[in-house]
């Protein structure tokens, strides 16, 4: 899988250079979100370009304008068009009422600071602030990372004693048999492992790769 991470101001970013399916759950204190209701299983898109999670409550949402802009100048998204430039990114973003609002400019900023992480394995997990991203390297459709996120919260229930909020992204290429019952038994050795490096990040402060 290939995750890039940046952080700007108040703002850090998740970048993904393939996206099969995601999703979030939703539990603890209020955020403001954004485009987050695109990840419900009964809409139709798929994939996502990258997470922005930023600060300052609503006010702070700007900074996932300044993540669209950076991904559009380099013709990341959606296509809309012909042209290289004709694209929508898709960027689920979060915010928190702590501390100023990030802005645009951060957001930008973000981008442009992104390292690709090495070697993450099959399960990563990423802790900012109260919300949590699990990534795997799996194929998954929208309602599978969708257990992926539930399971990922007993993992940070486990480490901060409350709920809060968790994405969970699927990058492929590895395909999960398709059999029905050697699938869930792939799939839970995946919530598992969601559960474990999610909680491990938190626990560590920072980022906590793992394996199934």
């Amino acid at each position: 899988m290939t995750v890039s991470v940046g952080s700007s101001g108040e703002v850090t970013v998740v970048l993904f250079s393939s996206v099969t399916g995601a999703a979030v759950d939703f539990r603890g204190p209020a955020l403001g979100t954004r485009e987050t209701d695109l990840l419900g299983p009964e809409n139709l898109v798929q994939r996502i370009d990258a997470l922005c999670f930023s600060s300052g409550g609503p006010a702070g949402l700007a900074a996932a304008d300044g993540v669209m802009r950076w991904l559009s100048e380099h013709g990341l998204g959606f296509p809309v068009g012909a042209e290289p430039h004709e694209v929508v990114p898709i960027v689920p973003a979060v915010t928190v009422a702590s501390e100023a609002p990030g802005t645009a400019e951060d957001g930008y900023a973000a981008c442009e600071a992104a390292s690709e992480l090495d070697a993450v394995g099959e399960v990563w997990a990423l802790a900012v602030g109260s919300t949590g991203v699990v990534v795997v390297d799996a194929v998954l459709s929208k309602a599978e990372c969708k257990r992926l996120t539930v399971s990922a919260q007993d993992g940070l229930i486990r480490a901060t004693g409350r709920g809060g909020t968790v994405f969970a992204v699927a990058t492929g290429p590895r395909e999960l048999p398709s059999e029905v019952m050697p699938r869930a038994v792939a799939l839970n050795a995946l919530c598992t492992a969601a559960s474990r490096a999610l909680e491990v990040s938190i626990s560590t402060d920072g980022r906590a790769p793992s394996s199934t």
